[in-house]
């Protein structure tokens, strides 16, 4: 059967404190781990169902990875539920099963969400799901009204799949406020069979889950015997002063009482132009100049973040991504350092990654080297090939 996935990403992360779903967890957005384990399974296709705050984000994160089945991202809605429907709605019109998963729990996978899914075929609806640990009590204010017999006490997970038409007509008639995709068809009158879920799907509402998922993660690498290899590179760029240009450094406009810009056939933004030549490099992939040579009339003027989003694009094709970038700009003019934090950011934005993976820093060569005729740059990163 024709199989929707949908990610749910559009929660407010109130209780994380910050914004957990483009959060980097060992070198990778929260999300993409959810995203993966979806491109893996018997999914036909992917939706994403985001905060508006976060789609550009998201937009940016998947550009840099290739996704080999088709991905949306679309506008949640206020609760759980409506984005269900915002993501429902526009699923292919041969879908038959709804596959629900939180973008929250990145631990999941394929082998989870297939059997979930291979189960709902059969039934019409089922969830992934641990049998619990722990006693529960029942309690009214914070006194004990009863203690459930635990044999029968399952914690529920997702991905939940269900029939898409069935699903549709229950969410259409809820109240909006459940939070349990199970919940919601159970209320409507439909049969849900629970499929043994997995410990370590842990969903990260507080900060202390991603320590737990971290682990999860580096004994899952430690398991297979082998981790991602890693690639260092390094980019130099220099570029000469020249009267009436802009000055665009890490994609940031630099206003300046001499009004003076760099020289050269893009926007000569030294300090992307380093960091994509250390990207190229980790990979063997040659220099800009190669790929982007300043013989062609199309790159006259160009954006070199647009230049970027294509370095982003390249390194994914060869499964590989960007895990952290240092970048140090050595300008003698203007002072810099009002810029710096806009410039990670821009950075960070471009290459779907956190802030606090990307370093940049501004110094001066003390009236020696080019001493005020132009800027230069250099950067170093680290690739990681998946």
């Amino acid at each position: 059967m024709f199989t929707t996935a949908i990610i749910l990403a559009a929660g407010s992360s109130s209780r994380m404190g910050r914004d957990k779903i483009l959060a980097d967890l060992c070198g990778t957005p929260v999300l993409m781990y959810s995203v993966r384990a979806f491109e893996q399974s018997s999914a036909d296709e992917i939706i994403i169902a985001a905060s508006e705050s976060n789609i550009d984000g998201i937009n940016t994160m998947l550009s840099g990875h290739k996704i080999s089945k088709p991905v949306k991202v679309i506008t949640g809605g206020a609760t759980r539920c409506l984005s269900a429907i915002n993501a429902v709605k526009t699923a292919d019109s041969h879908c038959e099963i709804v596959s629900i998963h939180d973008g929250a729990r990145p631990l999941v996978t394929p082998v989870l969400i297939d059997n979930v899914t291979k189960a709902a075929e059969g039934c019409g609806g089922a969830i992934a799901a641990v049998r619990a640990k722990d006693t529960i009590k029942v309690c009214d204010g914070d006194i004990i009204k009863s203690t459930p017999d635990r044999e029968k006490l399952w914690q529920a997970q997702t991905p939940q799949a269900f029939f898409k038409e069935n699903y549709l007509a229950a969410l259409e008639s809820t109240d909006n406020s459940v939070t349990d995709d199970a919940g919601i068809m159970e209320s409507a009158g439909y049969e849900v069979r629970v499929v043994e879920g997995d410990y370590r799907n842990i969903k990260l509402t507080s900060p202390e889950d991603f320590i737990t998922a971290a682990a999860f993660i580096g004994t899952a690498k430690d398991t297979k015997g082998k981790k991602n290899m890693l690639r260092i590179g390094h980019g130099y760029d220099v570029h000469r002063f020249e009267q009436g240009r802009r000055l665009v450094l890490c994609g940031e406009e630099i206003k300046n009482d001499e009004n003076i810009g760099l020289l050269g056939h893009s926007d000569a933004d030294v300090a992307v132009h380093a960091l994509m030549d250390a990207m190229l490099g980790a990979l063997a992939l040659g220099d800009i100049g190669k790929h982007f040579p300043d013989s062609d009339e199309k790159y006259k003027g160009i954006s070199s973040m647009a230049l970027l989003d294509n370095v982003v694009k390249l390194i994914g094709q060869k499964g590989a991504r960007l895990s952290n970038a240092d970048i140090t700009i050595i300008a003698e003019k203007p002072k810099l350092a009002r810029y710096i934090e806009k410039m990670r950011q821009n950075l960070a934005d471009a290459l779907g990654t956190d802030i606090s993976c990307i370093s940049v820093k501004a110094t001066t060569e003390e009236g020696l080297g080019i001493a005020g005729q132009g800027i230069a740059a250099h950067a170093v990163c680290v690739i990681e090939i998946e």
